[in-house]
């Protein structure tokens, strides 16, 4: 199956895992009609979101 995967852009050192914001399993049927579309990409754009605010500098908040 396929994924979908947000992680924060983060500069960490190697040693560190980036955030995980999301990571979803899609299927075909996620796919099959609008509202399950429009659904998949109203989690990915809450996902970009948040891994904006992860990613912004502390000095910035």
């Amino acid at each position: 199956m396929a994924r979908i995967i947000v992680i924060a852009d983060t500069p960490r050192p190697a040693s560190i895992d980036a955030p995980v914001l999301m990571d979803e399993e899609v299927k075909p049927d996620h796919l099959a009609d609008e509202h399950s579309s429009h659904q998949i990409i109203e989690r990915v754009a809450w996902a970009v979101l948040d891994a904006q605010e992860v990613s912004r500098p502390s000095w910035a908040n």
